[in-house]
């Protein structure tokens, strides 16, 4: 084992007890739910499939709003492991050991392709940082990446594993179909495997799709996780911005983002370079195409783990250009970058210890709080409705379509009057996040995200909140509909 291998083990266990510490999972203000809202989708999900033997979010409607692959991860845990504390322990742990071994498949991977030794560390170091950093929110990232670093090696081997483990990959994250439809056209193109056995066997790859779109159809009535056709829902095709509006925003998570971004769009002429490795090129092709079919395709902006792709392109364009300017200490880069991301992750810690700064759990806990003990069962959300609904444990629909079957879907594609869908579903308690007060009414949208080209349900509510839940600079309103007056 080489130095920089020691060097790096030591500093990516270092990296993972300050996250763990940071989470606060065995301490401190974030006992209850320590990761993103979004996981908690996949967690109440779980919940309820167990006590009530359906797949269901809001306890009533089917629904498969979720990556199958590591909602399945979080059933099975959830189902044999009852103490809260433990659960998540499982979980970030599993987290750290998918991404330690992405780098030891990346490292393999590489030098089997003909990388030499440090620039196959450089990268796999790179990838497999950056693949904690996007995963350890809770998110099925370290997953999706896990399993596509364990298909290449399979890649110029056995084209039936190859395919086994890619549709494993898009079970974890579905946007990496993307990813594997360029580089088996270069496969079938470029590199001319265009023989009879060789489609035989990759033909295995696309059935499996096929059957996954038809399970789907046939129990959803969708063909693809409703979270996806939900935020699919726009009122006409154009470049949605909001695709990009992480470049304006302030947290230190989405700079480092904004960061990795721009080196990867001003590092796209490597395209065109006949030097550049073939990998650099089809991940630059790959995120090129991923922004512009997302941009195309959604109004919503994008979270911290949607940008997973950049885990895999930013290592190998950072060692071309390093190849370019002929810099030739890479070993004593990568451990610089070991070294960054421990100092990183040692700060954050530090900075946030017992800071109560999860502000949709602050809210989410008064909340449930507030309506533990009362008598309403029906509750309906949009934005933040995650953990609210983890904790309050009582049947609270999905309004933005994430989580609440076709049903829900419907409603936004035919841009329902909200107010005609809360009656509906029968809703004793709405829980909005942003309201506008016009002419003494209170005006409410669902989704409550700012674009204008996205489909909304829109209504007018007649009644003032009973209750705001606040913490810092959110806001959850929370109306009390007791009759159709109080809603038109």
């Amino acid at each position: 084992m080489t130095s920089t291998n020691k060097f790096f083990f030591l500093s990516f266990i270092l990296s993972c007890f300050f996250i763990f510490l940071r989470l606060e999972i065995i301490f401190g203000d974030d006992l209850n739910a320590p990761f993103t809202d979004d996981f908690y989708y996949y967690l109440t999900t779980a919940r309820n499939t167990i006590e009530l033997g359906i797949l269901t979010f809001d306890q009533e409607n089917l629904t498969n709003g979720f990556q199958p692959l590591w909602f399945s991860i979080i059933l099975f845990f959830k189902f044999i492991i009852t103490n809260e504390m433990l659960f998540n322990v499982i979980i970030i742990l599993t987290i750290f050991i998918l991404c330690f071994f992405t780098y030891k498949n990346f490292n393999k991977y590489l030098i089997e392709v003909g990388f030499n030794n440090d620039d196959a560390g450089f990268v796999s170091v790179l990838i497999s940082y950056l693949s904690l950093f996007f995963s350890k929110n809770g998110m099925e990232i370290g997953l999706a990446i896990f399993f596509f670093s364990t298909s290449l090696l399979y890649l110029n081997k056995n084209i039936i594993i190859f395919s086994i483990l890619g549709f494993l990959t898009f079970l974890s994250r579905l946007e990496f179909i993307i990813l594997y439809a360029i580089i088996l056209s270069h496969e079938l193109l470029i590199q001319k495997k265009m023989n009879f056995m060789y489609f035989y066997k990759l033909s295995l790859f696309p059935l499996l799709l096929i059957l996954y779109i038809s399970f789907n159809l046939y129990f959803f009535q969708l063909p693809f996780p409703e979270s996806g056709m939900a935020k699919s829902l726009f009122k006409e095709i154009r470049f949605n911005l909001e695709t990009f509006e992480f470049l304006r925003a302030n947290s230190y998570g989405m700079k480092f983002i904004s960061l990795l971004f721009l080196l990867n769009l001003f590092s796209i002429f490597l395209i065109f370079f006949k030097k550049i490795h073939v990998m650099t090129k089809i991940f630059l092709i790959t995120i090129i195409i991923f922004f512009i079919t997302n941009s195309l395709r959604s109004p919503w902006p994008l979270w911290t783990w949607h940008f997973f792709f950049l885990a895999l392109s930013t290592p190998f364009v950072i060692l071309e250009i390093l190849k370019i300017f002929k810099f030739e200490k890479i070993k004593l880069l990568t451990n610089l970058i070991s070294i960054f991301f421990v100092v990183a992750y040692f700060y954050l810690f530090t900075e946030n210890l017992n800071a109560k700064s999860d502000h949709i759990q602050n809210v989410a806990k008064k909340i449930e709080k507030y309506y533990a003990g009362q008598k309403y069962e029906r509750f309906a959300m949009g934005d933040m409705a995650g953990k609210t609904s983890y904790l309050l444990n009582k049947k609270l629909f999905q309004l933005e379509g994430l989580t609440s079957g076709s049903k829900i879907i419907e409603y936004i594609k035919r841009e329902e009057n909200l107010c005609k869908v809360l009656l509906d579903l029968d809703i004793e308690v709405y829980l909005a996040s942003k309201i506008q007060t016009i002419n003494d009414l209170i005006y409410v949208e669902e989704p409550s995200i700012k674009s204008d080209n996205a489909k909304k349900m829109k209504g007018y509510l007649k009644i003032k909140p009973v209750k705001i839940f606040k913490s810092e600079n959110i806001n959850i309103y929370a109306f009390e509909i007791k009759s159709k007056k109080d809603c038109i």
